[in-house]
């Protein structure tokens, strides 16, 4: 019995200590303390080229701004058989905090995701594995309303082919100006 008793107090001691000192700090994870943001930006080094060493003259471009974008910002993937509209969706809210979607997701994303691992068999029927996918960030109308991104990749036009058909059919624009040429001084 001696060694069951003294096994209960130090399970109570350790506890105790647990709970007296490691509860003395608890971080704000949501407030950025750390090096990163609290660091001194200079070192002696840099000090020393700022002293010694003029910055480089800022140079003009003559010609026109060019805007670059991408093609598509379309994502290819397999089915996504477990896909709840919950991640799609999110919560609406631009303030971090659980609101009561957030409690009615937790259950709800567990029983879906335990349906749709009963139901994997049925839902690789309908949309077999090999079937190419692409998400485009735009929820989808589906049976239920708007709950997916995903469309099979056929059925989705691609925006490069459509921007390709509309610059065929536009008339000749006149050409963009050259840049200037570099001048070949070293001198600097």
């Amino acid at each position: 019995m001696q060694p069951r008793r003294a096994l209960w107090q130090f399970c109570i001691l350790h506890f105790s200590f647990c709970v007296l000192f490691g509860c003395a700090h608890v971080p704000n994870q949501w407030r950025e303390d750390g090096p990163s943001v609290g660091a001194k930006l200079e070192s002696p080094s840099e000090s020393d080229i700022r002293a010694n060493y003029e910055p480089a003259e800022l140079r003009h471009r003559d010609w026109e701004a060019v805007t670059v974008s991408a093609e598509s910002g379309a994502v290819t993937h397999w089915p996504l058989y477990s896909e709840d509209p919950f991640e799609d969706k999110g919560h609406g809210r631009s303030d971090y905090r659980l609101g009561w979607e957030d409690y009615v997701a937790m259950p709800y994303g567990y029983a879906r995701y335990t349906l749709n691992w009963l139901m994997l068999p049925v839902s690789a029927i309908v949309t077999p594995p090999c079937t190419l996918m692409e998400s485009d960030g735009v929820l989808s109308r589906q049976a239920l309303g708007y709950d997916h991104d995903a469309a099979p990749a056929h059925q989705v036009a691609p925006p490069a082919e459509e921007q390709l058909e509309k610059a065929a059919t536009a008339p000749e624009s006149a050409e963009a100006p050259a840049p200037p040429e570099q001048s070949s001084d070293n001198s600097r």
